[in-house]
């Protein structure tokens, strides 16, 4: 069986939503479908501008039928607050921030998900404060724990800990963008992102901020560049441009080294570029190193057609 690994996250911050409102109120706004979400389930949503561009994503957690713990980067926090309040009204609900906000994840070094028998021994395992919720993006990415009264202690544990670059790696690997590093703020799409596939928008509800413009976006085939994982031997730090035939055709965003003395990036590509590179093998370059496209197995080159 896969080793467990477990990493703290260090730079998270959260509120709570509470109130009889809390349920009609977020899906009103946020871009997922939040009403059919249990109780004791997370999913990734995101609050846009009118225009439909990423203002923040988040992390949210269902604690009870009135009550969501929505996580974002610490340094975002404050203007979420403030963002969501102003939609706020008349409405019977409470938004604060969780004071002591303690959150680890918890993964197999394989990537391989967990088992259903796993989760409620780990449950079992823990104590009173500490909940675990799957992480509904994908399977790879494991459980997080969360606390907001008391640090989390898992010494008791068979777990390895291991720096957070482990899950990163892991994250980066699997398309999945976090945080204003990969999602510049009143900048980016969700399709360019490709949140739909992380369930972190659903096209399918009503109305919420941005919804026509994300709508557009989808239905009329108007995403012109997408955020994917490449690899390269030299540093991809964010920022770094990557060129096709002495081109510029996009920007490294998150990244982590690799044990092999690569690394691996989030960069956000032309779509043209793309297809370039897959249908004909025009390759990426960086720093005059070869980029290596490095789509999860997942996902499948084919959705980019043909160049023709």
């Amino acid at each position: 069986m896969s080793i467990i690994l477990h990493s703290y996250k260090y730079d998270r911050a959260a509120l709570e939503v509470s109130g009889e409102e809390a349920d009609t109120f977020l899906n009103d706004i946020l871009t997922a479908e939040l009403g059919l979400l249990p109780a004791g389930r997370m999913q990734m949503s995101c609050l846009l501008s009118p225009q439909g561009r990423i203002l923040h994503d988040m992390l949210i957690y269902r604690v009870r039928s009135d009550c969501y713990w929505i996580e974002v980067a610490s340094t975002q926090i404050i203007d979420l607050k403030k963002r969501i309040a102003m939609y706020r009204l008349r409405k019977a609900i409470a938004i604060d921030i969780i004071e002591n906000w303690h959150s680890a994840h918890l993964y197999h070094q394989d990537g391989s998900a967990f088992l259903a028998t796993q989760i409620t021994q780990i449950k079992d395992n823990l104590n009173d404060n500490q909940l675990v919720f799957e992480d509904s993006r994908r399977p790879e990415l494991g459980l997080h724990i969360i606390s907001k009264e008391t640090n989390i202690n898992v010494q008791n544990q068979s777990w390895k800990e291991v720096d957070l670059a482990r899950w990163e790696s892991l994250r980066i690997a699997n398309m999945v963008p976090s945080g204003e590093i990969d999602l510049t703020p009143n900048r980016t799409l969700m399709l360019e992102a490709s949140l739909d596939l992380f369930q972190a928008v659903d096209f399918q509800k009503g109305c919420y901020i941005g919804q026509e413009v994300t709508a557009r976006t989808k239905y009329r085939g108007l995403v012109k560049k997408m955020l994917v994982p490449v690899s390269c031997a030299a540093p991809l730090h964010k920022d770094t441009p990557i060129f096709q035939d002495d081109r510029e055709v996009g920007l490294c965003h998150s990244s982590v080294p690799l044990g092999d003395g690569r690394y691996l990036a989030l960069a956000m590509l032309r779509l043209d570029a793309l297809k370039s590179n897959i249908n004909n093998q025009i390759e990426f370059v960086s720093n005059t190193q070869p980029v290596k496209l490095e789509l999860p197995s997942w996902y499948g080159s084919d959705v980019f057609g043909d160049t023709s």
